[in-house]
């Protein structure tokens, strides 16, 4: 017991790169603001934002969120939406999640939606792709990304052409094992921010994408010692 209770200490003096370690599970079916505003792109502290354009989004509680493509009035255009790890209490500012692991993943639920009868081109870019960031100490200055390009739909084996809308399709990333493309100075132990993104050319308002249940694993030896950890921390609260 007592070297249990030891190796619980070290880890509470690790404090936040211990609490990296743990998996993160975001719903994405309600916002998340704690009143954090060093994030430019999302002055009002918002951790799940849409940004750069026009686009607006919904939450439905208990279900997911609605990223609404009303960019471009008809000429369509690239959409963008993020989850900032930061703003959301997960990490802090320069201490992102360590995602460095082999069997680090990054997995999610989506489906895309293109009006059929306004979208002269439906599904014929209902894509997402997937971007990881690192930035800096103050959660603000852009370091690096890691791009992982269209992980759904047109020009992607997920899922085949006709299963769209309602159908959810689960997505998984292997963060460290698919292939990608680094730039800047990215760091694979410090993530901080996700984007999903995508185009929507001929859409002129009425299509839209959908998320949820957001689930960021980093590593599972490192997760196993953390809850026990805080099994046996919750026993001396107890005793």
């Amino acid at each position: 017991m007592r070297t249990i209770l030891l190796a619980v200490a070290a880890l509470l003096v690790v404090g936040t790169a211990a609490l990296a370690a743990l998996p993160v599970s975001i719903p994405m079916d309600q916002q998340i603001n704690l009143g954090y505003t060093y994030n430019s792109q999302s002055p009002s502290g918002d951790a799940i934002y849409p940004a750069f354009n026009a686009d607006t989004q919904t939450f439905f509680p208990g279900s997911h969120v609605r990223h609404n493509l009303v960019y471009g009035g008809g000429a369509g255009g690239w959409w963008y939406q993020y989850v900032d790890l930061n703003l959301a209490g997960i990490t802090t500012p320069g201490s992102g999640l360590d995602l460095s692991a082999a069997d680090a993943k990054i997995e999610f639920d989506a489906r895309y939606y293109q009006d059929p009868e306004m979208n002269t081109n439906p599904y014929g870019d209902a894509q997402i792709f997937v971007r990881i960031y690192t930035y800096g100490a103050d959660g603000n200055t852009y370091l690096g990304y890691r791009d992982y390009g269209i992980v759904y739909g047109a020009n992607s084996s997920n899922p085949p052409y006709g299963a769209w809308y309602p159908t959810w399709w689960h997505l998984t990333i292997d963060v460290n094992g698919a292939t990608h493309t680094d730039g800047g100075s990215f760091d694979v132990t410090n993530v901080s921010r996700i984007r999903f993104y995508g185009t929507d050319w001929s859409g002129v308002g009425t299509d839209f994408v959908d998320f949820k249940n957001l689930l960021i694993t980093p590593e599972p030896a490192a997760l196993v010692l953390l809850a026990l950890g805080g099994l046996v921390v919750a026993r001396r609260r107890r005793s």
